[in-house]
């Protein structure tokens, strides 16, 4: 009865739905906010019509108002105007229209192998097999400049301005190049043609490579040199240079790059530039150039330290630097720890070189470990002093032994007990003070004063049996001396009132004196201050010295510059200016200061570190006047 039911009114929805004359129109209806008015058509497909009209109704409501024509219209165009642009780069480059670079064959005829530094002729065939021509076309021929394989570092012949290559034809041009590398590498002459296809303003780059082995190069390198090293031990290698065939024109040069920690410390021959360069001018085939170099490298147990070593033409800008390179070779060293290891501190500090004191106390150490898996018994240490302003009289071995005869201080188990047996991983120092002679009044001639500690230690490892081997190493110390760079003030009365009376002008004579031992000095200044109540008159004396006086500041300022050895004992640097004091009634019974504290600073080009002095004011008592009187200092009414 209900599925009846419910039959019935499904059916007779479905009447009134489809009816022609919607009987439903006028009943009341609730939730609707717009009347909306209804068309039925007068047939079933004109019904499916105005369904499917009034669905895009309701999505164009939904979506928003429609957009404008014009934006359209303009994306449309880019849309096409990208595909246009895509599909003729497509038809360009597949060879469906008059150009292609598939069709431009580049052929080089020559030799795949040359000596380096020698001309090598190449022949390049340009084939234009589409069917229309190249137009500006310029042939640009680009290697290597020398045995680097830095990109940037090109030769660039003279662009060849070709002209139109006509559809069809070829054209041939001979070139030179000339190329440097190692024996047996490769290097790549790059051709290009540029061109513009007939009929179009745009540039296309149609570009081979043509490798080129090297068979030899016109410079040898050899470098003898150990693999491992030291931290802090001398280590010594051979650099060898030999010319296989004639070299090009221009000066040639050898240069060594260091790694960052290596100490240099001499070379045979001589260096022409810094200590990592060499004239090679002298080069022959029967006489190559072998240079020897000793140094220090200093780093942790398995660094790796490499040297790098140049030959070439002499940069003409820079003659540090390798122009063109004829050849460069590579050598690592490796930091290793070596089996009983000494080291030397000088001051605490474990650096290459130590700076002191003309005169001075220095205390020192050699400090001992025993990096062996095994014992090391009967260790003996032997530290020897040299240098040229070392005083001998001065050393104190502490617990060693003193040979002053030898220079040498001795440590073993019979001064020290532990040093007969050292276990593995064990460690130990020993100690000892010294001093410079002092730089004032020492021999003109003195260069580069310097003290040198050389250590060696040694001892016996247990073997197989009753054997031993024996193990040592050695350690190296160089301790500069500064020189003794100073300035000598004084201070004489010029005129007016003496003793110096209130209210009453009275003029001195200040005069500034360099002194400085063994080492020349660089960017030597001496200035000072004047007090309130001092006037600045003039310079005096060292007309061709460099003294200013800064109003402002109240600051005399003497720009020294340079400062030769020996100045003061051999030749004078000095300087004379006036001073003017009008005492107040306040100072009346005090000795005033004509100038403050005189500070002295420079840079010792020896040892590298700045050298310094300071002079006490310089007041109204100069007691080094001879005709000065006592009680001339003071200020009376």
């Amino acid at each position: 009865m209900l599925e009846n039911e419910n039959k019935n009114r499904i059916e007779d929805i479905k009447r009134r739905l489809y009816d022609r004359e919607d009987t439903t129109t006028n009943r009341p209806r609730e939730g609707v906010l717009h009347p909306v008015a209804h068309h039925v058509a007068s047939d079933w497909k004109a019904d499916e019509e105005e369904i499917k009209a009034q669905s895009i109704k309701r999505d164009i409501m939904m979506k928003g108002p429609p957009k404008s024509p014009f934006k359209k219209f303009f994306i449309g165009a880019s849309i096409f105007f990208i595909l246009a642009l895509a599909f003729s780069g497509y038809m360009f480059m597949s060879g469906g229209i008059s150009v292609s670079n598939d069709n431009i064959d580049i052929t080089v005829i020559g030799n795949a192998f040359t000596k380096g530094g020698e001309e090598l002729p190449l022949q390049i065939e340009i084939n234009n097999r589409n069917n229309a021509s190249l137009e500006l076309a310029d042939l640009i021929i680009e290697y290597p400049k020398g045995a680097s394989d830095n990109v940037a570092d090109v030769v660039r012949l003279p662009r060849d301005t070709i002209g139109t290559i006509k559809a069809g034809s070829s054209i041939t041009r001979n070139v030179k190049v000339t190329l440097f590398g190692d024996e047996k590498s490769l290097r790549n002459v790059k051709i290009s043609l540029e061109y513009h296809p007939e009929g179009s303003n745009a540039i296309f780059t149609k570009t081979k490579e043509y490798p080129i082995t090297i068979s030899s190069a016109p410079l040898s390198l050899l470098i003898e040199a150990p693999k491992t090293a030291t931290s802090d031990q001398q280590v010594s290698f051979t650099v060898t240079a030999a010319l296989n065939t004639t070299l090009p024109g221009g000066a040639t040069m050898l240069q060594v790059a260091y790694p960052n920690n290596f100490v240099f410390e001499s070379a045979l021959p001589t260096p022409s530039l810094g200590n990592s360069v060499w004239n090679l001018s002298g080069l022959t085939k029967e006489n190559p150039v072998v240079i020897n170099i000793k140094g220090r490298l200093i780093g942790q147990d398995g660094d790796e330290q490499v040297f790098h070593v140049y030959a070439g033409t002499t940069s003409a800008s820079n003659q540090a630097v390798v122009n063109v390179v004829y050849n460069s070779l590579l050598h690592t060293m490796t930091i290793t720890k070596p089996f009983l290891e000494a080291r030397i501190l000088v001051g605490n500090q474990d650096l290459p070189t130590y700076t002191a004191s003309g005169g001075e106390t220095i205390n020192a150490e050699v400090t001992y470990v025993n990096n062996l898996p095994t014992r090391i018994t009967d260790a003996q240490i032997i530290l020897s002093l040299s240098g040229n302003v070392f005083d001998k009289s001065s050393v104190n071995p502490l617990e060693g032994f003193y040979d002053s005869a030898n220079t040498k201080i001795i440590w073993d188990k019979n001064t020290i007990s532990d040093l007969g047996s050292i276990e593995p991983g064990g460690s130990g120092s020993v100690s000892f003070s010294f001093k410079s002679i002092s730089l004032l009044g020492v021999n003109s001639q003195m260069k580069d004063p310097q003290i040198i500690l050389d250590v060696s230690i040694k001892g016996r490892q247990p073997a197989e049996g009753s054997t031993f081997n024996e193990v040592n190493n050695f350690a190296k110390k160089i301790v500069k001396i500064a020189s003794d760079f100073q300035i000598a003030t004084s201070a004489s009365f010029d005129s007016g009132s003496l003793p110096p009376k209130a209210e009453t002008e009275t003029k001195y004579i200040v005069n500034w004196t360099l002194s400085n031992s063994a080492n020349n000095i660089s960017g030597a200044v001496a200035r000072s201050a004047l007090p309130i109540y001092i006037k600045w008159v003039g310079a005096v004396g060292g007309t061709n010295e460099n003294i200013t006086y800064n109003a402002t500041t109240r600051e005399v300022t003497w720009n020294i510059g340079a400062v030769k050895p020996n100045t003061g004992f051999n030749s004078n640097r000095e300087v004379s200016f006036t001073l003017s004091l009008t005492p107040s009634l306040s100072q009346v019974g005090s000795v005033p200061q004509l100038m403050k504290n005189v500070y002295l600073t420079g840079t010792d080009t020896f040892t590298g570190t700045p050298v310094k002095s300071t002079k006490n004011p310089i007041t109204t008592k100069f007691s080094n006047d001879p005709s000065f009187k006592s009680g001339s200092e003071r200020v009376v009414e």
